[in-house]
């Protein structure tokens, strides 16, 4: 999506405080998008408090508070962005009364959450930290240090989300056999990954190595207790590079003195750093345990990624456009996601496109035709970005993703989503209103608008734009061309369209800067056009 530097109002700049380190490649993007960035990393905690009162997004990684006496000193705040996967340390539902969107960012450490839980499992089977620690002790004795291969071993995977299916795709590589538990994925999905799908305790039953990719969330909290870990082989492995707290880390440590599994891959502990007198740190220094600091996302291109994602997000949502990753808002998920996360910028922009253009009375209903791939996907994502668009462009409240549904209901505007007979493009949106038809796509991630009114055309609903409706007759172009020349108004694409010869046609124009109201009343002065539309999309 292109950035541009100043908000819809061209008023002021935005304003994003940094109060976690942050990776200069996310500065970077923030700042080419005309964003302030101040710094607050190792700063106290009142003078984040002093700075917000004048931020408009807020970026932490996990150890900065975000809580409901946080959010009130933020007036502005439109955003607030971990950079990472769990949001634990933000009160998301305060966060959503105040109509602030709560970002992440899930997919950006994937690769790297994968390869640590292959780390671990490497690390147990061979007995690698051990054979470092006596060589360096100038122990050469090979004989304690005899591992296992993963060739032929059952790997129980919980939770086949994004790193559980990855996880599950290196592993078959690893001649590994897989069985799965996750009661929210489908057969189908399991079957994409060679997995079989079975209940918790058949899985750890069956399995040599366990490796846990679960959320935290009320149903996961404590999953693994001491009744689980009976059901475990005594050569099992049980490896955690999700959150620490899905383990009961008491029963842990005595199924590990006891034997009842033979070790233990720790990336996480419910509490971090733990106290050197509590149990996550009796797990640190337990023999049968290869513990690491919460090292999943820890690489240089995971955060690298993470930031560039995460900052291109927070520039979207402060230039008012929706976000890919918001945790309080409806968001692509499942396995669709990636299909469809382009075109909540399509809806978006729809939004923003149609009022400038139609200039309606009054608001009709709308109704959001999915057409091709875009077929049975939830819809939700898709018409909460379109009525945020729509909104920021009819009224002068704080609309977002977050609250756009909302407000929509307050002021009576309907929109309603179903799938269409048939569509030209792999995937489409097409949006009726009134007796207006719009229809768009998603062009190597960028939006584009294929059919307005019955013309088809190909142009970038994006910036400042101009569309004429006028005779078909020769010469229109050049004058047009002319009369935004002599106001030095340049012109970056021309798409021009016709349904007959000699009737009615249509010229959408997008330019590198507004037409003032002089150039306008000349353009409509030219006979034979029959109407001129400035947009700001």
């Amino acid at each position: 999506m292109q950035l541009r530097p100043m908000d819809r109002s061209g008023l002021f700049r935005k304003r994003v405080v940094v109060a976690e380190p942050f990776a200069e490649h996310g500065l970077a993007v923030l700042r080419a998008a005309g964003i302030e960035v101040e710094s607050l990393v190792g700063r106290s905690r009142a003078e984040l408090v002093a700075a917000l009162a004048e931020a408009d997004g807020l970026i932490v990684r996990s150890e900065t508070r975000v809580d409901r006496a946080l959010l009130a000193a933020g007036p502005r705040l439109a955003v607030v962005a971990r950079a990472g996967v769990g949001v634990d340390a933000i009160d998301v539902t305060a966060a959503t009364e105040a109509g602030i969107l709560v970002l992440n960012t899930p997919g950006a450490n994937t690769l790297a959450a994968t390869e640590q839980t292959f780390a671990l499992m490497l690390s147990l089977a061979r007995r690698t930290p051990a054979a470092v620690q006596q060589l360096r002790e100038g122990i050469w004795d090979r004989k304690n240090l005899i591992g296992t291969e993963l060739y032929g071993k059952t790997l129980g995977i919980v939770g086949l989300g994004r790193i559980g299916g990855n996880v599950a795709t290196r592993a078959k590589a690893f001649g590994m056999t897989i069985v799965a538990h996750d009661p929210y994925v489908t057969a189908a999905r399991a079957d994409a990954f060679d997995a079989r799908l079975v209940d918790l305790d058949t899985l750890l039953r069956e399995s040599d190595i366990v490796t846990l990719h679960v959320p935290l969330t009320p149903q996961t909290i404590g999953m693994i207790d001491a009744s689980k870990l009976r059901l475990l082989r005594a050569h099992a492995y049980l490896i955690n590079c999700a959150r620490g707290s899905v383990i009961v880390e008491d029963d842990l440590l005595r199924a590990l003195d006891a034997g009842v599994l033979a070790g233990a891959g720790l990336d996480v502990v419910a509490e971090e750093p733990p106290p050197r007198d509590g149990v996550g740190a009796a797990l640190h220094r337990h023999p049968k345990v290869v513990p690491t600091p919460h090292l999943g996302g820890s690489t240089h291109e995971a955060l690298a990624r993470i930031a560039t994602e995460l900052a291109e997000d927070v520039a979207h949502v402060l230039l008012g456009a929706p976000a890919s990753g918001a945790v309080n808002a409806p968001v692509p998920s499942g396995p669709e996601a990636e299909r469809v996360r382009p075109f909540l910028d399509v809806a978006y922009r729809l939004g923003r496109f149609y009022p400038q253009y139609a200039r309606p009375e009054r608001m009709p209903e709308f109704a959001l035709v999915l057409g091709g791939a875009l077929a049975g996907v939830p819809p939700e994502p898709l018409t909460s970005a379109f009525l945020s668009g729509l909104l920021q462009a009819t009224t002068d409240r704080r609309v977002s993703v977050v609250n756009a549904d909302a407000i929509a209901r307050e002021l009576g505007i309907a929109v309603t989503a179903r799938v269409g007979a048939s569509s030209s493009y792999a995937s489409s949106l097409r949006l009726l209103a009134g007796g207006t038809s719009i229809t768009a796509t998603s062009i190597a991630g960028a939006p584009r608008i294929v059919e307005l009114d019955g013309y088809e055309i190909d142009a970038t609903p994006i910036g400042a734009m101009l569309i004429t409706q006028h005779a078909d007759v020769p010469g229109m172009i050049g004058r047009v061309g002319t009369i935004l020349g002599d106001a030095r108004v340049n012109i970056s694409t021309m798409q021009v369209s016709r349904n007959t010869v000699g009737g009615d046609a249509i010229m959408v124009l997008s330019t590198d800067r507004p037409a003032d109201e002089n150039t306008l009343a000349a353009l409509r002065a030219v006979s034979g056009i029959g109407s001129v539309r400035s947009l700001a999309v």
